[in-house]
């Protein structure tokens, strides 16, 4: 229930105290009202007790992890109606796939936080809340297709699950074969692309892609697990748009890339 007119309220359950603060500052200049718990127990017994509007939550907390307090949530079926966005130490995506599982909105890491990306989030999700996905500047993204070739299948599921709930349409490929058979058959619009494949590695496949007149419009992302820098600009000089890092992206981070990337 709202009792502060238009203001939205914000739960945030982290025991951070400099991030606490940097938090509350930035959200309050943007409008939000800010309502704050230094641990898991009382970070629990808040939500309940204000109903906010969104919750930002840690995961590593004393007394109840944040992990506990989504399955509390989900037991009180206040989650997922109510909107969570994790804030955490941790990007592994088995911690990321169960938080999605437990009905998380987005997941941020903090080793690439910035504040202002999540002001921007925070935003974008209350004024988005009738689930209408449209890339900034151009029509509804509602069926654009995309391609990922990966041969992780972990990692393709997550990022399956979070296209199709923005409304892409996606295919998957596990190597550069069922890539090409897909192609071929199938109007794609973007590509994500892994390098270490089985067979075919990705920069062939990536070559291949722009040396075929049919294709060569068609963006790709380079998705990887490397990072150096030769790797990286060996990518966007075989003609890659972008080149993601794994360790550094989550699923939500990946497709806000191919949205700007279609948008241009």
């Amino acid at each position: 229930m709202d009792t502060n007119g238009d203001r939205k309220v914000i739960v945030l359950v982290e025991d951070e105290e400099v991030m606490v603060n940097l938090l509350v500052s930035k959200l309050e200049k943007a409008g939000y009202i800010i309502k704050t718990a230094l641990d898991g127990v009382l970070g629990l017994e808040l939500i309940r007790s204000e109903k906010p509007d969104l919750v930002l939550l840690d995961m590593m907390l004393p007394r109840l992890s944040g992990f506990g307090i989504l399955e509390k949530l989900n037991e009180d079926k206040i989650v997922p109606g109510l909107p969570v966005i994790i804030i955490s130490n941790s990007g592994q995506p088995v911690e990321i796939d169960r938080a999605l599982k437990l009905g998380v909105r987005d997941y941020l890491i903090k080793v690439n936080f910035d504040p202002n990306e999540l002001v921007s989030k925070v935003a974008r999700l209350f004024t988005g809340e009738t689930n209408e996905k449209k890339v900034p500047g151009e029509s509804n993204i509602m069926g654009v297709a995309v391609l990922i070739v990966e041969d992780d299948i972990f990692l393709v599921e997550l990022l399956e699950r979070k296209f199709e709930s923005e409304h892409f349409k996606t295919y998957r490929a596990g190597d550069v074969e069922q890539a090409r058979a897909i192609i071929t058959s199938e109007p794609i619009d973007i590509i994500l692309l892994d390098i270490v494949l089985p067979g075919v590695d990705g920069f062939t496949f990536l070559r291949e892609i722009k040396a075929n007149e049919k294709w060569n419009k068609t963006p790709v992302i380079i998705i990887s697990n490397f990072s150096q820098a030769e790797e990286i600009r060996k990518g966007i000089e075989e003609g890659a748009s972008d080149y993601i890092v794994k360790a550094h992206a989550t699923p939500g981070d990946i497709v806000t890339k191919v949205k700007t990337l279609l948008k241009k």
